[in-house]
């Protein structure tokens, strides 16, 4: 029997993702996927700012900007009768300007099957264990671990693995959610896709403009179309009702290279269809996230529809929240109920973050800035004004459960880069008085003169930040320090 310390099931961008995360913090841990390899399907078309930011943590950030920096102008989003025919409705990403000054990081406007691959070859590089072709037949917990039994798809042959902690991350048909009798609540299959994966030469069609998503009406298709950054390449989505007798059957590729040219207005254009894959549309959320010894990340526990990037970058989200948890547990420096705060913190965001992506399709407001008086948040406000416990979502300004702000630092650095693997101190002086509260706790002066005004303390003030730049606490006085850092990771208070 092998063993590890953490097994996840599932390789895609959240499987993956945790096995970064975790090989990062030192863990042992093996991904096993049952497919044979990555898929081709470009899937998620963009990364949001925090999801970038957690990447840059361990130290991808540079290698995802690289993937996603001939993306760099499409930012339109916009309602057409085809890419030669007229634009009905125009509206843009935030840029690089509105973000400035929130993160130090971009959106990736870099499709999933561009990012799975550095994460899988990240996730090696720190030490973990990545198999593809290779299912998970069965698990059983105790109350020491679990036990496993994956098995080959290619010879047949089975093994056991016993770990301390599993992760399923294996998608809306989570096996691992369906063997721990968890549901899904929400709406399943409010629409069925069909993705044409496809090769086309689209530059005289597109000329200037550049889309991250375009949304295509007329007579022959009503498709959503985007394209790559060699605009040689797109994808299209298409709807079909299997309550009026449609399916996936109804499109054989002959028919897909008519829909494709139709959405494009070029009659006579090459096309040649790489592949096609049938989907729901669905806005749902799990009951659980797991149960004893089993988690449950991204897809298993929230799909959400296509609009705004937040699908599988909450999924990362995910992965790095439990990440850090379950490493301080396995490493002894927190206490077991550390992991009963993944679902309490998680399960609500991901919740809200559902809901506003349902409300995006169903008010129609999916493709461009979303009205007010839809109920519906601005696409930043969504990213990154998230808030563990009770509070409205708002630019985060140091409050306790808010992710820390970003401050830039004289060295060119911004603040989030000094979050590390362990809990830190930010103060803006009197480094000294701090360090002597908590010995061993990383203590930053920040000199920056915003400091204190955009993580609400006094200048002599400090805010305590958990590994995954969560501010956990925020006060004037030293004695409440050891208390507080306490109550982060679960252990006994003095």
């Amino acid at each position: 029997m092998s063993e590890t310390e953490v097994l996840i099931v599932g390789g895609g961008v959240v499987g993956l993702s945790a096995a970064a995360f975790l090989a990062w913090h030192g863990v042992s841990c093996r991904v096993v996927e049952r497919r044979a390899d990555l898929s081709i399907h470009p899937r998620a078309r963009g990364f949001n700012p925090r999801a970038v930011e957690l990447l840059r943590q361990v130290g991808l950030e540079p290698a995802v900007l690289e993937a996603s920096k001939g993306f760099a102008g499409h930012t339109m989003r916009a309602r057409v009768e085809s890419l030669t025919g007229k634009e009905m409705f125009r509206a843009d990403l935030p840029t690089a300007t509105d973000l400035d000054r929130l993160s130090p990081s971009p959106w990736a406007l870099c499709s999933q099957d561009r990012l799975e691959p550095l994460l899988r070859e990240h996730a090696v590089q720190l030490g973990a264990r990545v198999d593809f072709g290779v299912e998970l037949s069965a698990f059983e917990q105790d109350g020491d671990g679990v036990t496993a039994t994956v098995r080959s798809r290619g010879d047949g042959s089975a093994e056991r693995i016993r770990a301390r902690y599993l992760i399923g991350a294996d998608g809306v048909r989570s096996r691992v959610r369906q063997r721990l009798g968890i549901e899904l609540k929400g709406t399943p299959a409010l629409l069925r896709q069909l993705s044409i994966v496809f090769k086309a030469d689209l530059r005289e069609y597109l000329g200037e403009r550049r889309f991250a998503i375009c949304q295509v009406v007329n007579d022959t298709v009503e498709a959503l179309l985007v394209h790559d950054d060699t605009l040689t390449q797109g994808t299209l989505y298409i709807q079909y009702d299997p309550a009026k007798g449609q399916s996936s059957a109804d499109y054989p590729w002959p028919r897909c290279v008519q829909l494709v040219r139709a959405a494009i207005g070029a009659p006579g254009l090459p096309v040649r269809i790489l592949d096609t894959q049938s989907w729901e549309l669905s806005a749902l959320s799990a009951t659980r996230y797991g149960e004893g010894r089993v988690f449950l990340a991204g897809d298993a526990v929230h799909v959400m529809p296509p609009v705004g990037g937040f699908g599988a970058s909450t999924g990362i989200q995910d992965a790095h929240n439990l990440a850090w948890k379950l490493a301080h547990v396995l490493r002894g420096k927190a206490g077991p109920e550390l992991l009963d705060t993944y679902e309490a913190e998680r399960a609500p965001v991901a919740e809200f973050t559902v809901e506003q992506c349902l409300r995006r399709v169903t008010s129609g407001t999916g493709f461009g800035r979303p009205a007010a008086d839809a109920g519906l948040l601005d696409d930043l406000t969504l990213t990154l004004g998230f808030r563990y416990g009770e509070g409205e979502y708002a630019e985060p300004a140091g409050e306790p459960g808010t992710r820390a702000p970003h401050v830039q630092l004289g060295d060119g650095r911004s603040t989030l880069d000094l979050f590390g693997r362990e809990p830190c101190l930010l103060t803006g002086s009197a480094g000294e008085r701090w360090r002597a509260a908590v010995p061993d706790l990383d203590v930053h002066v920040v000199w920056a003169p915003e400091f204190a005004a955009r993580y609400g303390v006094e200048r002599d003030g400090a805010v305590l930040v958990r590994p995954d730049g969560i501010v956990a606490w925020r006060g004037g006085s030293p004695d409440e320090l050891p208390d507080a850092l306490a109550r982060v990771l679960c252990r006994a208070t003095r």
